[in-house]
């Protein structure tokens, strides 16, 4: 097991410091308000430092979306259940809207909005423990589509982020994970 030094430590603490920075200054102003020096400033960096942890402002953006591909992937992939595939793709997306909630509301409404590529970039960890569960799905017959795994995948993230984007809309002012049952479960009977 590799030691873990003071060093790496401080380097650890620098970058998180310069991300929540980062991730404070969206909520408030927007990502596209915001540059790699008012993130330092907020920080108490120097703009060298940023540029030890990060290549660019977009690379902010991109470990979000790495975080919550890495939660899919190390804790949803293991512990999404149900008794068949619709079951699990319900449970799938409570999981997905229970990660879009720990996020504070206007920093969330930030991240969905159209200029943000990381929606649509394929093979992403989150779109592929989906894709297992309907690959599964289909094979065991408990779904029955014209549709292709990928494209299925593409139809339900479409439909879910919808719903985290109205749910946004109205601030928070309904009960996601309920809103998001309901709405899968309807959405599943669909195939």
């Amino acid at each position: 097991m590799a030691k873990v030094t003071n060093r790496k430590l401080q380097a650890q603490a620098t970058y998180e410091k310069i991300y929540d920075a980062a991730m404070s200054l969206v909520e408030k102003k927007g990502f596209n308000n915001i540059t790699v020096k008012d993130i330092c400033e907020k920080a108490g960096v120097a703009v060298g430092s940023f540029y030890n942890y990060f290549n660019s402002k977009d690379d902010i953006l991109n470990e979000t979306f790495k975080k919550a591909d890495n939660f899919f992937q190390d804790t949803v992939a293991s512990n999404v259940d149900g008794e068949n595939a619709k079951e699990k793709i319900v449970n799938f997306f409570i999981f997905y809207a229970e990660y879009c909630k720990r996020d504070k509301m206007d920093q969330l409404k930030q991240i969905y909005n159209t200029s943000n590529p990381m929606f649509i970039k394929k093979g992403r960890p989150m779109q592929e423990v989906l894709k297992k569960i309907v690959e599964e799905g289909i094979e065991k017959g408990e779904i029955v589509t014209d549709m292709n795994p990928d494209d299925l995948v593409r139809f339900l993230f479409i439909a879910l982020r919808g719903v985290i984007f109205d749910w946004c809309l109205y601030d928070g002012g309904y009960d996601l994970i309920q809103f998001t049952r309901d709405y899968t479960e309807r959405l599943t009977k669909c195939f």
